[in-house]
């Protein structure tokens, strides 16, 4: 199933890549990958917050497609070993597609906003009939938010921070719905012209 979602991530990725070349005549277009640390602050527990944190990363591919705008793909894994001190362990995988768009303003700084869908996986003991079984579950996910990129040099920048609201809807036996926190931190590095 995960094997699944990674292979439609790399067609959607591709796809993505041939519209933004086609959007550009034949020229080679501008593509950013991220890498970086991502702080979780997950709700997913049933009740009124059962909130905990989780620690993982982020990876995201652009490209540029009109002026400032950028098809996005990000994709992400989150984990926690002791979820709200149950002994129960959760990881969570999100896939996400959406336009970002970024201010080219300043030579130093370039802040950006996003809004992106997709899906996400979540699997554990906490999905698990006990807290020695695993089990898994995936829903319908979206995320908004922005961030700060640092030019360091023409082919390299620093993500300051990110800061998106992550929505997930997978099974918590409540209401099926987690109102998620994501901060990004990490590196950013720059492909084709215009950098």
């Amino acid at each position: 199933m995960l094997t699944d979602l990674y292979r439609k991530l790399g067609v959607a990725f591709a796809l993505l890549l041939l519209g933004a070349s086609g959007a550009r005549g034949q020229v080679a277009t501008p593509i950013d990958a991220f890498v970086g640390y991502s702080y979780f602050h997950a709700n997913a527990p049933p009740g009124e917050c059962g909130c905990f944190n989780m620690n993982g990363g982020t990876g995201e591919f652009s490209a540029l497609l009109v002026h400032g705008i950028s098809g996005l793909v990000d994709f992400g894994g989150y984990y926690q070993g002791n979820v709200d001190k149950t002994g129960r362990t959760l990881r969570v995988e999100t896939f996400l597609f959406g336009p970002r768009y970024s201010n080219h303003h300043w030579r130093r700084v370039t802040p950006f906003g996003e809004a992106m869908f997709g899906g996400s996986l979540g699997s554990g003991t906490l999905y698990g009939a006990n807290a020695t079984t695993s089990g898994s579950a995936s829903g319908f996910s979206l995320a908004a938010g922005g961030g700060l990129d640092w030019n360091v040099k023409e082919r390299i920048s620093i993500r300051v921070f990110q800061a998106d609201y992550v929505m997930t809807r997978m099974p918590n036996f409540f209401d099926n719905n987690q109102n998620n926190l994501r901060i990004n931190f990490g590196v950013v590095f720059h492909f084709g012209p215009g950098h």
